[in-house]
């Protein structure tokens, strides 16, 4: 009788695990019939699932997306149809790659290059988040500055669009390191606005980011 029951036993625990489905939370969307876009399994067992849309630019990269704890289904973080990201656990950290168009191309183009970095780990079982930006992207060099700031004194040539780009190139050159850079693009609304509409938006999106940089660096 023990000899069927030991048999028994292993015969049971030698049945693989069924993996429960994760499902994206009450009332957060996606293009996955509501199951979880990708689902990142941590050493310790624990998992983050990712609901929302895939974006046209590749099978990893998201927009207007949850990030939440399968099982709980507790939201982590939220991110709107603004952001386009790329989600990848590398060493048992899933990497959230936010993109922003960069004025670093030739003749100061825009590229689209993942800048803002979200880092989620667990420690002593609960999700932790760290933020930080690249280092690493083409900083402006002197000549480039003083084209930066030729453009800004033509202003407000070329309309509200190509303030919007200067504005743009003002914000990497204040990242680049040049305090005038930062007081010209602080400066801009009262000489130059009120920034409405589309351009308002706009607007809002370059200045957001250089004060979350801002903030994030201590204000210095």
């Amino acid at each position: 009788m023990r000899a069927i029951l030991i048999t028994i036993l292993t015969l049971i625990a030698s049945i693989p695990a069924i993996a429960q489905d994760c499902a994206c939370p009450a009332g957060v969307n996606n293009d996955n019939d509501d199951k979880a876009n990708r689902v990142f399994r941590f050493g310790n067992g624990k998992e983050l699932g990712l609901c929302g849309y895939n974006s046209a630019d590749g099978d990893s990269s998201y927009t207007k997306f949850s990030l939440f704890e399968c099982g709980s289904n507790k939201v982590v973080e939220v991110w709107d149809v603004t952001k386009t990201c790329q989600a990848l656990l590398v060493k048992d950290e899933l990497l959230v790659k936010e993109f922003y168009g960069l004025p670093i191309g030739q003749n100061f183009s825009t590229l689209w290059r993942p800048f803002l970095i979200h880092k989620f780990s667990y420690k002593n079982g609960a999700v932790q988040e760290d933020e930080y930006f690249r280092k690493d992207p083409d900083k402006y060099s002197k000549e480039q500055m003083a084209q930066v700031f030729a453009e800004y004194k033509k202003l407000p040539e070329g309309g509200k669009q190509n303030m919007m780009h200067v504005a743009n190139m003002l914000f990497w050159a204040s990242f680049c390191g040049n305090k005038e850079a930062e007081a010209d693009l602080k400066s801009m609304p009262e000489k130059f606005g009120p920034f409405e509409g589309v351009i308002g938006e706009e607007w809002t999106g370059i200045y957001g980011i250089y004060q979350k940089w801002k903030g994030m660096n201590g204000g210095k």
